[in-house]
Parts: C-alpha cells; structure tokens; sequence
C-alpha cells in the first residue's frame, strides 16, 4: 500500500521566453544515421531526455555520446544551455547536426530549475528522463526504466542505482537506494534524497501537473520534487548501477554542499510538520573551505560507504593534504580504520537521532 506524501506547493512551469531553439527540422521523412543506426522521427518519441548544462564543454560529449548508444531507439535528446559562455554550445549543435535525435535549447542564464522547467515544456515524449553534462549513463539505462513504467502504471518515476568515479572516470563506489515507495517515503520524511536526481525518468504528465521544480528549493530541488510526485503516484528505484555519476570541483554537490543540506533540512521539516512528525535537527556538516580537500573528502564518504576501503583511505589522506589544520581528515581517516559492519551501524544510529 502507498505511504502518504505530505503536501506541498507546487510551482509553475517556466515559459520558454528567450530560447533558441537548434537542430535539424523535424518531419515525415526526417531519418539520420548515428552509429550506424537509423533514426525515424515521424511519431513523438516515447522518451525526452533532458540534459541541462552551463559551461559544461568538459564532459559534455561523452554524456551525450552515452544516450546515443542507448538500446531504446524512441528518444529525443533535448540539451538546454543555460547561457554558457565556453564551447557548450558549439558542441550541442555539433551533436544536433548530425543526429535529428537532439534538439538544443539556448537560453540566458537562469540557473537549473527553470532550466529543467523549459525542457520539461519542450518534451514531446510520453516519459521524461534525467541527464547531468558530467555523467555517464549505461547503454540499457532507458529501456530498462522504461520497461518498469511500462509494467507498473502507477509508478510516475523511476531511479537506479549509481556508479561514482572521480575526475578521470576511476571507480570510487556503489552507490545504492532504497527501491519501494513505502521506503523512499521513509527515507524521504529524513531530509536525505531517496533517488538519484541524474538517474530519474519520470511521466511527463505528472511533472506538468505538479508544476515541475521549484526554484525557490535551489539546490534541493529534487527533494522537493520527490515530495511532490509522491503524492500523484508510487516512486521506486531500480536495484542496479545504470549510470557513472562523476564528483568533480565543479559539481553542485561538491560545492553546495552545506547549502543543499540547510534547504534539504528545511523541505524535510515543512514537510513532517504538515504530516504530524516532529521537525528534525539536523547535524553538523564535516565541510572544509578548500576546493581540492572538498571534493576528495566526498569522494572519500562515498568509498568509505561503499566499502571501497583502498580508495577511501587514499581520498582521505587527499583531504589531509590539502588542508591539512581542519580536522574533518583525519576523522575521515580514522573512520577507515572503523570494521565496516560497526560504520554502518554508527551512520544509522546518527541517522536515527538527528
């Protein structure tokens, strides 16, 4: 049975004022060959990917590089540029030129919610999917998603598991979710996102009707999402990596780490107080002020939980060296000398009580 959602205020979907729409036309007879492969667009797709990116030219090939390879023929790869000023573009329309597949949105620069909210007004297909500019999604990622909400009409989004690596591609851990409604629920109602926002492929008509992201959220609009789809449908997890998620300098998660724990506190309390549960307190956040000692503490957290105990230990001593006179290095160091059963105990008690 569904767990109740609590309620919450939905916002409006942005209107498309300022976009530049780019790419090939779209027609009867429009066909392109992309990897040896024929592609039809005379019918919607069954799949819109959104891909939104600023000054993202370092990784942007290869993310959409990996969702032309996927086994699901019947997508549409929409990027939406948000007013990038280095080659992101360029390299778009590059992609859009050969491939009637891809459609680029450019629009100035108004950040990642209204960014989403102009691809999920542009989105032809019946189902919406979730792509970062940084992130790598495996080649049966949309076929198998869609096949569960094919199966399960009254899931209204799907997530996965991830695969972190750092910078370079290099394996970092498993990064696993809950999969049932009942749990991500649960898990929801502690402040801490159930689904991994890059992985999501959602019914394009419950997003409209919940009024997509919330700007006001930034940057846990996704948490906020959740809350709200969770109210019209089931949300689930598939139990299996389908995307490498990269953590890099630049990554909101690296960066706007202490502010999306602050905004994911405040959604998870507006929330249990509408639902008749206590606010939580949340914990201090272990964060430095260097960039470099930053991301290696993350990349470090997320081995450790994975059980990547090598990578752990070498991220950790990153940390140390980059900065060096905080103490949240060394705690993370310490903590790889933890046995990995009392860790994981140790996380679910502080989880319990904050």
């Amino acid at each position: 049975m569904k767990s109740p959602m609590p309620k919450a205020t939905s916002s409006t979907l942005c209107k498309n004022r300022g976009t530049i729409v780019a790419g090939p036309r779209w027609g009867p007879a429009a066909a392109r060959h992309h990897s040896g492969v024929s592609v039809r667009t005379s019918q919607a797709p069954r799949v819109s990917v959104l891909l939104p990116v600023w000054n993202g030219e370092a990784f942007l090939e290869q993310a959409m590089e990996s969702i032309l390879r996927q086994t699901l023929s019947s997508f549409e790869l929409i990027v939406i540029d948000d007013g990038s000023t280095d080659r992101t573009a360029a390299i778009a329309e590059e992609f859009a030129s050969r491939d009637t597949r891809v459609r680029v949105l450019r629009r100035l620069h108004e950040g990642f919610s209204g960014t989403l909210n102009a691809g999920i007004a542009a989105a032809r297909g019946e189902y919406v999917a979730r792509m970062d500019a940084d992130d790598i999604s495996l080649p049966e990622r949309l076929q198998k998603q869609v096949a569960y909400l094919d199966a399960h009409p009254e899931c209204v989004a799907i997530g996965a598991w991830i695969e972190v690596v750092n910078e370079t591609g290099r394996h970092v851990g498993l990064k696993t979710f809950v999969t049932t409604h009942d749990e991500i629920s649960a898990v929801l109602l502690r402040g801490v996102s159930p689904m991994a926002h890059p992985t999501v492929v959602a019914r394009r008509d419950a997003l409209r009707a919940v009024g997509g992201y919330d700007a006001r959220c930034y940057p846990s609009e996704d948490l906020d999402l959740w809350f709200r789809l969770g109210e019209s449908g089931e949300l689930a997890n598939l139990g299996e990596a389908l995307l490498k998620h990269r953590r890099h300098k630049a990554a909101i998660g690296v960066r706007e780490r202490e502010k999306m724990k602050a905004m994911a506190l405040a959604i998870c309390n507006d929330a249990r107080t509408k639902h008749g549960l206590r606010p939580r307190r949340g914990t201090p956040i272990l964060a430095g002020t260097d960039a470099d000692a930053q991301y290696h503490f993350e990349c470090a957290r997320t081995a450790l939980i994975a059980g990547s105990h090598l990578t752990a230990v070498r991220h950790a001593a990153a940390t140390i060296a980059a900065e060096p006179n905080r103490l949240y290095g060394y705690a993370t160091l310490f903590a790889c000398a933890v046995p990995r059963p009392l860790l994981r105990f140790l996380f679910e008690l502080r989880a319990r009580f904050r």
